[in-house]
């Protein structure tokens, strides 16, 4: 199937050509057609499937069929839980719009109140934005909602960790009359079900491209590696990070200090290397991204601020020095290592610490991770190397593709 079948306008499909994409991937097959068509949807496919198309496509679609002039209400509302996602959104919109009038714009976080009361008082077609801060200028009256017939929640799990349930479920009640398209890397879970029928209409579509949400796209390599000390652990990292097959690696820790750290001694191993965290200046954040994306930095050092929404198609290594809190979190890690089904690899350096994480992270994904050493590197402590629960079921084997009704509410 090419984009042209998927009856989207030819300044779309010219659009997504320019961008040298030729067929749909399935996320995008199966959301386009049903959003184009008016239906709310939960959508759930893995990192890399080409979510953002998915909905950014149809969203243009709207704003042309409507063939209204643009006005200072958006007609329609993109959320994205961080300013690092919002903004590789924003890029993908523009990419979408170069063969339009449409108007973009984009309400993030960390820039100036001014500068963005300037930016509303400007015609807007389509408005990406941070939710915190697009209520922030709610509850200051800038905001015009009266013309928005279109919103979309990405990373629907991600708002719900971070806290935003009530402040998408408030704007969206700012709204009137609307379609809403909710996608998302996974979807499971009661919170999940609860949120999704509070901001979904009755006779609403559910997308799930994964056998389950929970999995590591088959395409990434996941080994572990046990580490005695922080010596030892140190040694490895500069092992993996100097093979010739990365091309640029992300490398996962848990604050911004152990991010100042190790961006320091990977500097000093000879490597162009950045770091990541969500205290950093948005500008130093945007500066540090474009440097990774325009092959400058072979290393970015981050916190998990950078688990989700950045968009480095060369980054196809991922290295946990240290695991997340959350075995989730692990998910969205590994899922950094590969792009639109590109190869990758994704290490945990595992110390005594990290055990009890390593045995989470393989029954939540209900897969095991395999532990491997490096000839002249081999731990010399001897503890057992975490595993699968026994009795737990296996996984089942991976289904077709399937779009299926949401339940209605009650």
């Amino acid at each position: 199937m090419s984009f042209s079948e998927l009856d989207l306008d030819f300044t779309i499909t010219q659009a997504i050509e320019d961008m040298g994409l030729s067929e749909p991937t399935p996320i995008q097959e199966h959301a386009i057609p049903l959003a184009m068509d008016a239906q709310d949807i939960l959508a759930c496919a893995e990192t890399g499937t080409g979510k953002t198309i998915a909905f950014a496509a149809p969203v243009v679609q709207h704003i042309l069929d409507r063939g209204e002039e643009s006005s200072l209400a958006p007609k329609a509302l993109v959320l994205a839980p961080s300013r690092e996602l919002a903004r590789q959104i924003f890029q993908v919109f523009e990419q979408l719009l170069v063969h339009t009038r449409i108007k973009l714009q984009l309400i993030v976080g960390g820039t100036p109140y001014g500068m963005q009361q300037q930016q509303l008082s400007e015609p807007c077609d389509i408005l990406v934005a941070t939710p915190g801060r697009l209520v922030e200028l709610d509850e200051k009256g800038w905001m015009d909602f009266s013309d928005t017939s279109m919103l979309v929640i990405d990373e629907a799990d991600r708002m719900l960790d971070m806290g935003f349930i009530d402040t998408v479920r408030h704007l969206s009640k700012q709204l009137p009359e609307h379609q809403t398209l909710m996608f998302s890397a996974t979807i499971d879970g009661e919170k999940m079900g609860r949120f999704a029928k509070s901001l979904l209409r009755e006779e609403s579509e559910t997308i799930q491209l994964t056998d389950s949400p929970r999995n590591v796209p088959s395409q990434i390599k996941q080994v572990a590696f046990r580490v005695d000390d922080d010596a030892h652990k140190e040694a490895i990292l500069k092992h993996l990070v100097s093979q010739e097959r990365v091309q640029q690696a992300v490398i996962f820790v848990s604050n911004r200090d152990h991010v100042d750290v190790w961006v320091q001694r990977i500097r000093k191993w000879g490597f162009r290397c950045d770091g990541l965290h969500g205290e950093m200046k948005q500008s130093d954040r945007n500066d540090h991204l474009k440097q990774m994306k325009k092959g400058r930095l072979q290393v970015l050092v981050a916190t998990d601020v950078a688990a989700r929404g950045i968009d480095l198609p060369e980054i196809n290594t991922v290295i946990n020095v240290r695991l997340p809190r959350r075995a989730d979190s692990y998910v969205h890690r590994a899922g950094r290592a590969s792009r639109e089904g590109n190869p990758g690899e994704c290490y945990s350096l595992v110390d005594i610490h990290d055990l009890p994480m390593m045995e989470k992270i393989q029954r939540y994904m209900q897969a095991p991770i395999s532990f491997s050493k490096i000839a002249g590197m081999e731990p010399k402590t001897k503890i057992r190397s975490p595993s699968l629960t026994k009795g737990k079921k296996k996984p089942s084997p991976k289904k077709a593709p399937v779009s299926k009704k949401v339940k209605k509410k009650k």
